[in-house]
C-alpha cells in the first residue's frame, strides 16, 4: 500500500514539473514575441533583446527573464520618439505637425505630433 503511494506522489511530482517547464516555455516565447514586436515598432534592434532574453532565461531562469524584462521596459521608455512606424524616418521634434512620411494605408503624407507622440493621416483620420 505505502509503494503504490509513493509511485502515485512521484508520478504526479513529475507531472507537476512537466506543467511547469511548459508554462515557462509558453511564457519565455510570448515575452519574446511581444519583445520583437515593440523593439521592431520603436526602431531598436528587436534581434539582440530576444536573444538576450533567452540567454538569460536559459542561464537564469526565470530570474533572468525577469531581470531582461525590466531593463527592456527601462531603456524602451527612454528610446526617442517613442513608437513611430518601422522604417519612417525620425519625425520633426517641433510641438507642430509637420509632415515627413507617407501613411502605409493610402499614402498619403502623416504627420508627426509631438504632444500626442504619434503619426496621423489625414485623409484616414487615425493615428498610426
Amino acid at each position: 500500500m505505502l509503494e503504490a503511494l509513493q509511485v502515485d506522489m512521484f508520478a504526479a511530482f513529475i507531472g507537476i514539473w512537466i506543467a511547469v517547464c511548459v508554462a515557462s516555455i509558453v511564457i519565455l516565447v510570448l515575452l519574446a514575441l511581444w519583445m520583437h514586436k515593440d523593439a521592431l515598432s520603436r526602431g531598436m534592434d528587436a534581434t539582440v533583446w530576444v536573444v538576450l532574453l533567452v540567454i538569460a532565461t536559459l542561464f537564469g531562469s526565470f530570474i533572468g527573464l525577469i531581470i531582461v524584462v525590466v531593463i527592456y521596459l527601462v531603456v524602451r521608455e527612454s528610446h526617442p520618439y517613442g513608437g513611430y512606424p518601422y522604417g519612417y524616418p525620425a519625425p520633426y521634434t517641433t510641438p507642430y505637425a509637420a509632415p515627413t512620411a507617407p501613411c502605409p494605408v493610402c499614402g498619403q503624407p502623416l504627420y508627426w505630433y509631438a504632444q500626442a507622440g504619434r503619426w496621423y493621416c489625414y485623409r484616414c483620420q487615425q493615428y498610426r
